[in-house]
């Protein structure tokens, strides 16, 4: 593994550890549904960061987890971020 990666892998969990604070205060501050739904989204995004890190550290995650699974929780995040934006 290389630097780049390294970083790659820690900046996405990073970044979506960040979404997913800023999302869940203003969940918080406003109660609205849809920012929930973001938040959930981006919370998704920040486990498979996590997930993703660890990776970094021990061998033995990447093999439980393979590409399929990373694969499904980036299409639920994406239908939470998506549910977050639709007009109702």
């Amino acid at each position: 593994m290389n630097e780049l990666e390294v970083f790659l892998r820690l900046a996405f969990l990073g970044l979506g550890a960040i979404m997913f604070v800023l999302t869940l205060g203003s969940m918080i501050k406003t109660r609205e549904m849809k920012i929930s739904f973001a938040a959930i989204g981006f919370g998704i995004f920040m486990v498979e960061g996590l997930i993703l890190a660890v990776g970094v550290f021990s061998d033995d995650i990447e093999g439980m987890v393979n590409i399929a699974f990373l694969v499904g929780m980036n299409f639920v995040a994406m239908i939470f971020l998506y549910l977050s934006i639709i007009k109702r």
